[in-house]
């Protein structure tokens, strides 16, 4: 809430009692609690901020195979596969490992694929009904 806000509410409280001098008094003291709230957390959203760029920075600066991997390896879609992001050029990743069938190995496509850099994805991948067939 900001300082409006907070004043307002506090002249409502007061003009709800039926008071003006009081209203006056919590008018004021509204407004100190205010500026040392705000003063208080200007510190912190600095540091909010200044976080936030270190995150952005850092995840812009990851390797593009280390991206893929981590989006690999937290995809729900993905549980149990074994895969290995090998980068190849700028832009391009191939794909090693295993994977439990062709839906996973579409999704680890997709999802190498889909990750800012990545301009082409060679699939070197294994599924295992694949493996199973005769």
């Amino acid at each position: 809430m900001g300082k409006r806000g907070k004043l307002v509410l506090a002249l409502a409280l007061a003009a709800a009692c039926g008071c003006s001098e009081d209203a006056d008094r919590l008018g004021r003291v509204c407004q100190k609690v205010s500026a040392k709230f705000d003063g208080v957390t200007e510190g912190m959203r600095g540091k909010l901020r200044s976080g936030a760029g270190a995150v952005r920075g850092s995840v812009i600066e990851a390797s593009l195979d280390s991206r893929v991997a981590q989006r690999l390896r937290w995809d729900k879609d993905m549980s149990g596969a074994e895969v290995e992001v090998v980068p190849v050029a700028p832009g391009v990743v191939e794909l090693h490992g295993t994977v439990s069938d062709l839906r996973q190995r579409r999704r680890a496509v997709e999802l190498a694929g889909t990750t800012v850099g990545v301009e082409n994805v060679l699939d070197k991948l294994t599924a295992e009904t694949d493996a199973n067939s005769p």
